[in-house]
This record gives C-alpha cells, sequence and structure tokens, in this order.
C-alpha cells in the first residue's frame, strides 16, 4: 500500500511562481488536493489564474516515521511542502560561473 505523506519538496520550474503568486505555499498546498498520489522524480502542473506552473517532485516523506520514500498519498493527508530552488535560478547561477571562469 502506499504510505500517507507527510512531507513533498518540490523545484519549481520557474521563479515566476514564487512572485506571481501572493502566498504560493497555500495554493500549491490547494492544487495538491487534485491528485492522489506523488512520485518522487515525477512533474507536476497547476494553472492558476490562467497561467500553468510546473513542479518537480525531488522528494517525499510519509507519516508516521517521515521517512523518505518513492510515492506517498496525498488526499486526506497533512501534507507539508517546501520549496527548492527553481530550475531557472539554477540555471542563471550555472551561466554565470562558466562567464566567470572563461
Amino acid at each position: 500500500t502506499v504510505p500517507p505523506g507527510s512531507m513533498a519538496k518540490l523545484r519549481p520550474h520557474s521563479s515566476n511562481f514564487a512572485k506571481e503568486i501572493a502566498n504560493p505555499q497555500a495554493v500549491l498546498e490547494t492544487e495538491l488536493k487534485h491528485y492522489s498520489s506523488l512520485t518522487k522524480g515525477s512533474t507536476i502542473a497547476f494553472d492558476y489564474f490562467g497561467r500553468r506552473y510546473w513542479f518537480d517532485v525531488e522528494e517525499l516523506r510519509s507519516d508516521p516515521r517521515n521517512q523518505k520514500e518513492p510515492v506517498v498519498k496525498v488526499q486526506d493527508c497533512n501534507l507539508r511542502t517546501d520549496f527548492l530552488p527553481a530550475k531557472d535560478t539554477k540555471q542563471v547561477k550555472h551561466q554565470n560561473r562558466q562567464r566567470e571562469e572563461e
């Protein structure tokens, strides 16, 4: 059986997510209720005010022992979310390092 989730670490594809939404944590936790489960390594999306936002599922933990899991149940769980730096933020830093090395 799929264990109930306690925490999900997600990486937004764009840093605009945090800039364009007043309370991104609350919006994401609400949108995750549309999913029955999450799988590590997958990419999820949701639409908010006419824009689509994409997230990579980087890490999942289960209740009650907070163990890392490859899949967790989302519905009927108290799932916390944690954001990692956006993909475009990492790409910009990598490009800046390359320029400094040249």
